[in-house]
């Protein structure tokens, strides 16, 4: 548990983690003022609103997404900034407790976490026979923007989840509770709680939210065994270049213009909270038994 521990080679006051929260909500705030100027330069104020299908449709899905991830961006930078020089953090120590970031890890697992995906994402309509509410949505004007856009902003939205959960939260509440499960579950919680306000949670109802804490808590898991943020930050960002590039809804928090569109309307939330736990499981054993990971059982 070396990673829980890299907390300990700066400074980490209540005050400084007070700080950063001031600093990120700061940041945020920043980041969104170009969609706002821009959406108003180009829209009546009245009009802009970024979860109505009209505004969207107005304004472009490619720019919205573009103008969303702008503050991810500038909250990732600012925020790594804070904790090398305020908190006093080795550049490496943010993210990994390895000698160096370990990218053969990262590539590798993003492939495997690929393949995974892709598969469930042919399989399960032809399953419940409903492959023809996958439509193909393919827009070369469109799309070709988006995968520029996605490869380049997406990096700095899910590393900045990542550091904030499972590396300011988590190695914080450590340093606090000295239980590893105790800041497993509750930097989880949090990160299901950030997910509130995503139209999912309007379409599928509060029970969603247990889908994003079982997430939160796999990512916190592999990355207090892995001691680095390297397979979290994989299947972060494979997941979400999945949502946007290969298949979107029109009820999810992001609308782009990806390969094939689900036609479907939001269904049940157990099916897919039972699909997740498979899906976890299996990567938890593979990952396991590849890197020869500690029994669950030695975590306290």
């Amino acid at each position: 548990m070396k990673f829980l521990a890299l907390a300990q080679l700066g400074r980490s006051s209540v005050g400084l983690y007070m700080g950063g929260v001031a600093i990120l909500i700061l940041l945020f705030i920043l980041g969104g003022l170009p969609l706002f100027f821009d959406a108003s330069w180009r829209l009546p104020s009245s009009e802009i609103d970024i979860e109505n299908p009209t505004f969207i449709a107005a304004y472009g899905t490619t720019r919205l997404f573009v103008g969303e991830l702008l503050s991810f961006f500038f909250a990732c930078v600012g925020f790594v900034v804070y904790l090398r020089f305020a908190h006093k953090r080795p550049l490496l120590a943010i993210f990994t407790a390895a000698p160096h970031f370990r990218w053969k890890r990262f590539f590798g697992f993003g492939l495997l976490v690929t393949v995974l995906l892709l598969g469930v994402a042919v399989l399960e309509p032809l399953i419940n026979g409903q492959a023809h509410a996958i439509k193909w949505n393919y827009n070369a004007a469109e799309f070709w923007p988006l995968l520029l856009a996605a490869f380049l902003l997406l990096p700095f939205q899910i590393a900045l989840e990542e550091l904030v959960f499972r590396v300011y939260a988590l190695q914080g509440l450590y340093q606090r509770t000295k239980s590893v499960w105790v800041s497993m579950v509750l930097s989880s919680i949090m990160f299901a709680l950030l997910h509130l306000e995503n139209p999912e949670v309007a379409a599928l109802g509060y029970s969603v939210l247990l889908y994003y804490w079982m997430s939160g808590l796999f990512l916190a898991l592999i990355t207090v065994q892995d001691d680095g943020t390297e397979l979290a930050m994989a299947f972060h960002l494979v997941n979400n270049l999945f949502g946007v590039l290969v298949i979107t809804t029109d009820w999810q928090v992001f609308k782009t213009s990806s390969l094939f569109i689900d036609q479907r309307g939001p269904s049940g939330v157990a099916s897919t909270l039972l699909s997740s736990l498979v899906l976890f499981s299996v990567l938890y054993w593979l990952l396991a038994k590849k890197f020869n990971w500690k029994s669950l059982k030695t975590l306290r």
